[in-house]
């Protein structure tokens, strides 16, 4: 029936650190009422691509990740960002690119966007000796340790299981137009998850899916709905699509065998403390 594929999911937990610096007025420096970010600066900013394939423990090697990277390098690149990608890196080593980066001057910079590739659980991210604290990527990133990117967005993609849960999906009518005068009912299969507003960082002990050859769900959908919405729509719309194209799409293998509605199904999850919209223009 095709590659088999294999699951990877992250939890997303947001820690409060302390509060911004603020001018003698109680308000920062930046313009409070755009109501977009300014995106014109000389520089785009960086891309960090943390990519794991392979483990010092018994963790399995993750066949597909490369293809996630390519992918996204290729699309960062065309949005202008200065790519970094960073391969099988240790915590430590993880924890000081952060760092050095975190320290160099962003005031020429629009944003900052980092990417996971790499297995999970409940509250851990895998390296490739130990696993770590989600919090680990953003903490350098806070107005106190990088403050040239006060008032930026700060963007984090987390690809990594979170549990061992399976999504099998329910059933829902979907009505489908068979022509001009015709409509038919059939059925597809939807996350157990979905139609429930629930603003947690990610669906807690659920499978993220990764093919051996072509990637992951989660990053093969953003790299799709980016490319194709990035000089139109503003980010947070654009990550609904990502949303709604997992919660609805399926396999290719259970596609070719027809099995449309035994897929294993994904949710994926946005946590937005964006006070402006982005857009990549």
């Amino acid at each position: 029936m095709g590659e088999k594929n294999e699951g990877d999911a992250i939890s997303f937990h947001l820690k409060r650190t302390q509060q911004l610096p603020l001018d003698e007025h109680g308000l920062s420096s930046l313009s409070l009422n755009d109501s977009r970010y300014y995106m014109n600066h000389p520089k785009r900013g960086v891309a960090l691509i943390f990519n794991h394939m392979n483990f010092n423990s018994n963790l399995p090697t993750r066949q597909g990740t490369n293809k996630d990277k390519d992918d996204l390098e290729s699309l960062f690149t065309k949005l202008k960002f200065r790519v970094e990608s960073y391969d099988d890196l240790t915590k430590e080593q993880i924890r000081n690119v952060l760092v050095s980066v975190a320290s160099t001057d962003h005031t020429d910079e629009d944003c900052l966007v980092v990417v996971i590739l790499s297995h999970g659980d409940n509250r851990k991210i895998f390296a490739r000796d130990t696993h770590y604290s989600p919090e680990l990527l953003w903490i350098s990133f806070d107005g106190f340790h990088a403050p040239s990117l006060i008032g930026k967005p700060k963007l984090f993609f987390i690809q990594a299981c979170r549990g061992d849960k399976v999504d099998a999906g329910v059933p829902v009518r979907h009505q489908t137009q068979v022509d001009s005068t015709k409509r038919e009912d059939r059925y597809i299969s939807i996350p157990v998850m979905a139609d429930i507003l629930v603003m947690y960082s990610t669906v807690e002990d659920f499978l993220s899916w990764r093919n051996p050859k072509s990637g992951s769900y989660f990053i093969q959908s953003l790299v799709r709905q980016l490319s194709f919405h990035a000089k139109e729509k503003d980010l947070l719309s654009i990550l609904t699509y990502v949303n709604r194209e997992i919660a609805t799409g399926y396999s290719p293998e259970m596609k070719q065998e027809r099995l449309q509605s035994y897929a294993n199904k994904q949710m994926s999850s946005v946590v937005s403390m964006l006070t402006k919209e982005i857009y990549f223009v």
